[in-house]
């Protein structure tokens, strides 16, 4: 069922074809755009699942400041991870925003 790039067995709790799958190839594709575009972000998973790295939510939040034209939409079940990430400064002490 689908296709085959999504297929990834998750655990016990999300079953076969469920597991977390990171598409890095894919993150560029916004700049590419000529017409504004409304995008959902991960519409099925979820962008701050405790297996994606700080580093790969870094890179979407790079390509959705660099195109302000398009219009993004991140929903999320893990609001505790997202207000962390939202608002812990980085290494240099610049933080995300």
């Amino acid at each position: 069922m689908g296709q085959p790039r999504y297929q990834r067995d998750g655990g016990r709790a999300s079953g076969p074809g469920f597991g977390v799958t990171l598409h890095p190839e894919s993150l560029e594709e916004p700049l590419h755009w000529r017409k504004p575009r409304r995008v959902f972000v991960n519409s099925m998973s979820d962008l701050f699942h405790e297996e994606i790295p700080d580093e790969y939510i870094d890179r979407v939040f790079a390509v959705m400041a660099l195109t302000p034209q398009h219009t993004f939409q991140v929903l999320t079940k893990r609001p505790a991870r997202m207000r962390e990430y939202m608002t812990t400064l980085d290494v240099d002490g610049v933080g995300p925003f």
